[in-house]
């Protein structure tokens, strides 16, 4: 989903590069891609948020998607290996170690999977009270991940020339997949309200 350039730990707060605050009344797409620096980092699959799910350990999205790709193709080797990791980059290299990997099965499977991790990530982690404050404080905007690099979880573009090629967007899987989470957390609260 994305290259690192850099190490640091991400903080929902740190401070914006060219994007409004989290905070912000705007209509604009909102543009993201890494997880540090960056006002809209915490949308990133590789942000630090830390879960338990069936007894094991995630420490971020990335962690997730790649241990489930694993285990989507029957590698429980490649899937223990990366869930004694917390690095998302190593996660990543792992993920591409998968063996018996089909392009058709994981095209089929991989956004379910993205959207799955991302609810664990918003409802499930240590950050969650925040970074679900966070997240629907984006409103109604589209979330684009400005990944150069990626145009199936991405756009191809990054967040300076995003906009203006639009018309050459990739699929933003990733973004769209955050505005999915973002969609069911608002009819996960309005059903609580309502049976309060």
């Amino acid at each position: 989903m994305r290259k690192s350039k850099g190490k640091g730990k991400a903080t929902a707060t740190s401070s914006t590069t060219s994007s409004a605050s989290p905070d912000a009344e705007s209509t604009g797409a909102i543009f993201f891609w890494h997880e540090y620096g960056h006002a809209y980092g915490f949308l990133s699959q590789w942000y630090e948020s830390e879960w338990e799910h069936e007894g094991a350990s995630y420490s971020s999205a990335e962690m997730w998607m790649m241990v489930s790709k694993a285990r989507l193709f029957g590698d429980e080797d490649v899937a223990q290996r990366m869930l004694i990791e917390t690095d998302p980059k190593t996660h990543k290299v792992l993920g591409r170690q998968v063996t018996d990997f089909d392009p058709k099965v994981w095209d089929d499977n991989k956004l379910r999977i993205v959207e799955e991790g991302n609810w664990h990530k918003f409802t499930k982690s240590k950050q969650a009270v925040e970074l679900q404050k966070l997240l629907l404080a984006t409103g109604d905007r589209e979330l684009v991940e400005a990944s150069p690099f990626d145009k199936i979880w991405g756009v191809g573009f990054a967040e300076k020339g995003a906009e203006r090629n639009r018309h050459k967007w990739g699929q933003n899987l990733l973004g769209k997949a955050l505005m999915t989470v973002r969609e069911r957390l608002r009819e996960h609260a309005k059903a609580a309200s309502t049976t309060e």
